[in-house]
């Protein structure tokens, strides 16, 4: 397949930059995170293949990728796990933290052909987070010498930017299943400092304005300047209400319901959303079946915002003498939970594990077209 997308000039990179960038940086699922970086680099460059793969021990274990060989339904990633340092380009990317661009794979020493593949030549970056390789970032083409200078500044700048995003998933990951508020407390100010770092692209607005003015383009280094302003008060919000979210006030000092009820009025200002709630509970319920459910809650509420294109959307608190439950449902454009799951999408597997951490029952229907219900239901002994 022949790459049919040119990048002709430095502010056509930048704005490829910032783009991807302002949509991974909100994302706190880090298989979702993975799954949209993959996509839209393939989806902008039109590469035959791309591929994430993490480090986890001694090997670079690859999960998600897009291209031809994705696409194909019976397509198995072999080999999926390289050693570090010594099996293909990808380990020895891991093992020196130095990028590398091979315009022909059949003369490099290090490559290790892929089951199916019809790659000629490949551009592989680290993914860092605080000088440790902790990912990579593969992509590949179908013809000799596909890959210039540029494309390896361009994929390197998208791997920084990956992980600051999942550094930050990461440290989110660790406050949802902290119990202790002080380590939640502790974390919450190491997740601000995080956040605070994924504002990198303000960086790059700055650095782009410095050369437009040296070069007496006025109204676009202004405009540079005002993007500048407009994204970091978007990611400091941002940042509020997730510092916020580890754990409301208003869900110690009143409870589950007074919670998802102020949760609720931030959801229809924000997203203009009708939302409702109903409930059957005459007595507080447990701390942790509280925070529970209310994390559960805030997953779908956000996962509603981002992805549904609702209208309404409707919390269902009931408990009987065995059992409590919450459905959430909402009357969005719904999608394929099978495949949803499968892909890490639209921050299920973040409730589905919380679900099954406390032992709880998780049911989710949905199809195209036709909304979304979940259901979490939690037996009383």
């Amino acid at each position: 397949m022949q790459r049919n997308l040119v990048i002709p000039n430095e502010d056509s990179r930048f704005r490829i930059l910032t783009e991807i960038s302002q949509q991974i940086t909100s994302i706190l699922d880090i298989n979702e995170l993975l799954v949209k970086v993959v996509r839209l680099i393939q989806r902008t460059f039109n590469y035959y293949h791309v591929g994430i793969g993490l480090v986890e021990d001694d090997e670079v274990v690859y999960r998600v990728g897009s291209g031809d060989l994705w696409d194909d339904p019976g397509f198995q990633f072999k080999p999926r796990r390289l050693k570090i340092g010594s099996e293909g380009i990808t380990g020895w990317v891991a093992m020196t933290g130095e990028p590398a661009l091979v315009p022909d794979v059949s003369l490099d020493l290090h490559y290790v052909w892929m089951q199916g593949s019809l790659t000629r030549s490949e551009l592989t970056v680290p993914i860092t987070v605080k000088g440790k390789v902790v990912g990579i970032l593969d992509v590949q083409s179908q013809n000799k010498g596909d890959f210039e200078q540029k494309d390896l500044e361009l994929m390197q700048a998208i791997a920084n930017q990956t992980g600051v995003a999942i550094e930050n998933a990461r440290l989110y990951e660790q406050a949802r299943h902290l119990a202790i508020l002080d380590e939640r407390q502790r974390l919450g100010r190491e997740l601000h400092d995080s956040v605070t770092q994924s504002l990198y692209g303000i960086s790059l607005y700055a650095q782009a304005a410095a050369g437009k003015i040296s070069s007496n383009q006025i109204d676009q280094a202004r405009q540079y300047l005002e993007d500048i302003q407009n994204t970091a008060q978007e990611s400091l919000a941002d940042m509020r209400l997730l510092i916020y979210e580890l754990r409301p006030p208003i869900l110690d000092r009143e409870g589950l319901i007074s919670a998802l009820q102020s949760r609720l009025i931030s959801v229809e200002d924000r997203a203009g959303i009708k939302s409702s709630i109903k409930n059957n509970l005459t007595n507080r319920l447990s701390p942790d079946i509280e925070e529970g459910l209310y994390q559960i809650a805030r997953e779908a509420l956000n996962n509603t915002i981002k992805h549904a294109h609702a209208k309404n959307v409707l919390i269902n608190i009931q408990q009987g003498p065995s059992i409590i439950s919450m459905q959430i449902s909402d009357d969005g454009t719904g999608f394929d939970p099978e495949t949803a799951i499968r892909e890490g999408c639209l921050g299920l597997s973040a409730i589905q594990e919380r679900a099954r951490s406390q032992g709880w029952q998780f049911h989710i229907e949905s199809s195209p077209g036709n909304g979304t219900r979940i259901t979490v239901e939690i037996g009383l002994s």
